[in-house]
Formats: C-alpha cells, sequence, structure tokens
C-alpha cells in the first residue's frame, strides 16, 4: 500500500514539475511576434485541484487592452455586455485606437475578467530593423521587462489569460528548445520582408 502512494506522489510531483517548466520557459524566453502578425488571446477557466473548497464558474470578459512600456494605452475595447470566457478570442492586428500600425518594442496585454485583471508581456520585432547579431536585439528578443498576471486563482479555480498558438511552451521533453519566433526568424537579409 505505501509503494502505491509513493508512486502516486512521485507522479504528481513530476507532472508539477512539468508544468512548472513549461511556464518558466514561457516567461524566461518571453512572448514575441513579427510586426504585422495578428495576436490572438483566450482566457482559460480551469480546476486547480479536484479537492477544492468551491465550485468554480465561468469566468466571464469585459474588455481588453494594450498598454505601450509606459503604461499608455494603446488600443482598448470595452465589451457593451459581458462575454463568457468559453466563447470568447480576442484579436489584436497591431494597431492604435486611431488604426494606425504601433511600433516595435514591448507591450503588455490586458484583460478585465470577472474574477480580476489578468495581464501578459510580449514583445514586437521587426526581423528586418536591424542584425539580429548584435546584443541588443538578442536581448529584446530574449527578454520581457514588464510584470504580468498570467492567471488568478481562488480557492480550486484558476483563470489563465493565454495566447492562441503561443510555440514558446514547447512540449516534454522540449521545454527549453519549444519553437520560439526569435529564433524561427533570425535572418538579417529580410527576405521574407516586404
Amino acid at each position: 500500500m505505501r509503494s502505491k502512494w509513493a508512486r502516486i506522489s512521485c507522479a504528481v510531483a513530476l507532472l508539477l514539475m512539468v508544468a512548472g517548466s513549461a511556464a518558466m520557459a514561457s516567461s524566461l524566453f518571453g512572448t514575441n511576434y513579427n510586426l504585422g502578425e495578428e495576436i490572438q488571446f483566450r482566457v482559460e477557466d480551469s480546476t486547480t485541484w479536484w479537492w477544492g473548497c468551491c465550485a468554480c464558474e465561468e469566468s466571464v470578459v469585459l474588455g481588453w487592452r494594450v498598454v505601450n512600456t509606459y503604461e499608455q494605452v494603446v488600443y482598448s475595447v470595452i465589451h457593451d455586455a459581458p462575454v463568457s470566457s468559453s466563447l470568447w478570442r480576442g484579436s489584436w492586428l497591431q494597431q492604435d485606437m486611431n488604426g494606425l500600425a504601433v511600433a516595435a518594442g514591448q507591450y503588455k496585454l490586458y484583460v478585465d475578467t470577472s474574477v480580476g485583471t489578468l495581464s501578459r508581456c510580449f514583445t514586437l520585432r521587426d526581423p528586418c530593423g536591424c542584425n539580429w547579431g548584435t546584443s541588443w536585439c538578442a536581448s529584446s528578443c530574449t527578454s520581457c521587462v514588464c510584470e504580468d498576471v498570467p492567471s488568478i486563482t481562488t480557492c480550486a479555480c484558476k483563470t489563465t489569460l493565454v495566447f492562441v498558438d503561443d510555440c514558446n511552451t514547447g512540449s516534454f521533453p522540449f521545454f527549453w528548445w519549444g519553437c520560439n519566433t526569435c529564433t524561427s526568424t533570425t535572418s538579417s537579409s529580410c527576405s521574407s520582408c516586404p
């Protein structure tokens, strides 16, 4: 009987390490997009443990906004009525409120939900704007200076803001070598640029 519980404990510990490694890999390398890419995101609700102290209700999305490094609002959406998180998906075309393209740099996405405000940091990069061998380009590619709140946990209920098709969280055992948009387009020849 004791060995059964030991195996279960080891399995749970392994799962927690796997999940922690994936989250750390994502935050360590940041989330990067090329200029002009559509950025899609959603809110996911989950139960963090099954013996929780309460029943989880689905969160609703009230609105969202993108801010620059100075916390100035670049783009904002406020919904007329709350939208169920299971039905909602956000999308940003990298334009400001006037429809003009935003510049390369670091930004933060805020999503207001019924459980609180979630946020995720990301970087917009211009693959043709500089030589990716320089230290500035390398550091802007792999770091994010802002602090984010990617999830809120209340009792057994967890609400998380995720980027759709965020390939920075590779698959086991490749968490650290997951598809990173920074390394997938490192050419300075600008062959894919307009």
